[in-house]
């Protein structure tokens, strides 16, 4: 162990050259169970490896390949000695042939009858090579390890943000190093304990800090990790899905139960959600949707906005985590201008079929949604929108040249995406698009007498909303039908605030009787609950207590009011999260940035 860098325990840390079977394991026994608990263990192996039986295994002096059950180290014994220390965290690398094994068995790794309960098992992984492949090795250094080393030495950079560096964002800094190299090394992880620390980070922009400094305040031994490790069945479950699809809404149901339970300890609930978007954003990011990564982090993001108005810890990580939804937003604008350049239907799904007709809409509000939400970012951090919004305009711009005839609205899981995007698109500089969204949402509003969808239609009910508009048979399927209780009343505020008060107050006419409602919570702070449980429901009725838009403009004038004098709003990072919550669980609106849309004169 060099003593420059890295700030390993040299006391502890041992090394092992060419050991046997029975070495390696009197070494294991002594390091992890003869002394006090273990929070971070980093196990690196250089050598031989091989799968046999679907288990892979790390090739000792001692190892007969012919019955490596026997006398090599397979990855569900090194598992099970590993949980049974109880380490809060574990870094295996791993440079050695066909290394992507070790990550191909992890969901038989986790089998509890395997190594016991999977959520003891927070760890990070960094295979040399795929399990198809060779590590290659120059000068008698493997190509992964040199390559690790530039890292950790910090002759590569990884970040300047944090005393310590993470295995996940290390593996895909060596990763994109070895590119072109008939080696693809492969990075994988789940940090349940807050963001690992592999080793001390030599590029620190802040100083010497120790790499205990990562997270200050945050208890090894606190009673939060108890919870963390309560749930931790369900986010390994989490992770391990992430290959088939993310579901940023089901992964904050998973989340946010936890940091309820730490709002005692803020600095563990910190260090935990931090963790998460590490290892989660890392996975994802590995699928190219972007979007989804900027799910990802407004889902974290919105877990700790309860105690966003109260603890520090959980601010900065609200604003750090916001932070990278923007550049996450930015990076989906580039690869959704990319596709769209290359394939104008690239947007169109290629399952969905005719009922795609129905979720087209609800994908592209989504889209214009996210690029308000990053937007508002910016504005409220006072960040600078000239690198982003010229890109999200032309976004904006190609979405409504080949898709404006799917600007049509099907339900009122689309008001607080518009919301977004209306309040924001005299930064983008899309007022003109804004003014065809809004004309075009309101005109098949009134032509369809105000029906739209239930919000969560499955594909078959979808179907059955297509027949009711297309056919005009509402009476034959109300049971999924209606009204635009929160859409309408966004739309016709959002053309009263572009000067087009006119066109509304026409249409008005046409939706007699529809209650349309605002809902504000007491607290935001709440605004990223499954279920609001406190808060006012502004309720109206058109042709009974309002008549036109003038009348709808002056009861949310009292409601406007009410928003200004919220001083919890005032905090960026309940703002940031309440809008980011909204488009997370769009049965609520961030009414609050209509009210600070600017207002445009005919």
């Amino acid at each position: 162990m060099a003593k420059n860098w890295g700030e390993y325990d040299q006391a502890q840390s041992k090394l092992l050259l060419s050991p046997t079977m029975a070495a390696l394991r009197s070494t294991i026994e002594v390091a992890l169970f003869s002394g006090p608990p273990i929070e971070e263990l980093t196990f690196f192996f250089a050598g031989h490896g091989g799968v046999k039986d679907n288990s892979y295994f790390l090739c000792l002096k001692d190892t007969d390949v012919g019955r490596m059950s026997l006398n090599a180290l397979s990855m569900p014994q090194l598992f099970g000695w590993i949980t049974e220390a109880k380490i809060r965290h574990t870094n295996l690398i791993v440079d050695a042939c066909h290394a992507g094994g070790v990550v191909h068995d992890i969901g038989v790794l986790l089998n509890p009858n395997v190594i016991g309960k999977a959520g003891s098992l927070a760890i990070s992984i960094l295979a040399a090579a795929g399990s198809d492949q060779y590590a290659g090795e120059s000068d008698g250094n493997g190509h992964c390890t040199s390559a690790l080393m530039s890292c950790l030495k910090g002759e590569t950079p990884v970040q300047t943000t944090r005393p310590s560096l993470d295995l996940v964002e290390v593996g895909q800094v060596v990763s994109r190093t070895m590119q072109g190299t008939k080696q693809s090394p492969v990075c994988w992880g789940i940090n349940l304990f807050g963001i690992s620390q592999l080793a001390k980070n030599p590029r620190f922009s802040g100083g010497s800090a120790h790499i205990s400094e990562t997270f200050p305040g945050l208890a090894s031994d606190g009673a939060g990790n108890e919870h963390i490790r309560a749930a931790s069945d369900a986010i390994w479950e989490q992770y391990l899905s992430l290959t088939r699809e993310f579901d940023a809404e089901q992964f904050l149901d998973v989340i946010q139960p936890v940091c309820a339970k730490l709002e005692g300890e803020p600095a563990v609930a910190a260090a935990f959600i931090m963790g998460l978007a590490t290892t989660f954003g890392a996975r994802i990011a590995a699928t190219g949707d972007h979007f989804d990564v900027a799910r990802l982090q407004s889902a974290c993001a919105v877990a700790l906005l309860p105690m966003a108005a109260s603890s520090t810890h959980c601010t900065d990580a609200i604003m750090q985590l916001s932070k990278g939804v923007v550049e996450s937003i930015d990076e989906g604008t580039d690869q959704l201008l990319a596709d769209l350049t290359e394939d104008t239907y690239a947007l169109l799904s290629k399952d969905s079929g005719i009922a795609d007709f129905y979720f087209l809409p609800l994908r592209l509000m989504s889209i214009l949604g996210w690029l308000g939400a990053a937007a508002h970012i910016q504005t409220i951090t006072g960040g600078s929108t000239a690198a982003t919004a010229p890109k999200a305009a032309d976004l904006v711009r190609l979405i409504m040249a080949h898709y404006s005839n799917s600007i049509v609205p099907v339900s009122d899981e689309m008001t607080p995406f518009y919301v977004s995007f209306a309040a924001a698109a005299n930064v983008l500089g899309c007022e003109e698009e804004l003014e065809t969204i809004s004309g075009l949402l309101l005109t098949f509003l009134h032509q369809r007498g105000g029906w739209i969808a239930d919000p969560g239609l499955s594909g078959k009910e979808a179907m059955q909303f297509l027949t009711a508009v297309t056919e005009e048979r509402y009476n034959d399927f109300r049971t999924i039908l209606a009204n635009p209780t929160s859409l309408l009343p966004a739309v016709l505020l959002v053309m009263d605030r572009s000067g087009l008060a006119d066109i509304a107050d026409g249409a008005m006419k046409g939706f007699d009787h529809v209650n349309i409602n605002i809902f504000v919570p007491k607290d935001f702070t709440t605004f990223g609950a499954v279920l609001i449980e406190d808060g006012t429901n502004f309720s109206l009725n058109i042709g009974h207590t309002v008549f036109s838009v003038s009348d709808l403009v002056a009861e949310w004038s009292k409601i406007e009011e009410h928003l200004s004098a919220d001083t919890i709003l005032a905090s960026p990072a309940v703002r940031i999260s309440s809008v980011l919550a909204s488009l997370l669980r769009p049965d609520r609106a961030a009414w609050f940035l209509v009210a600070a849309q600017t207002t445009n004169t005919p």
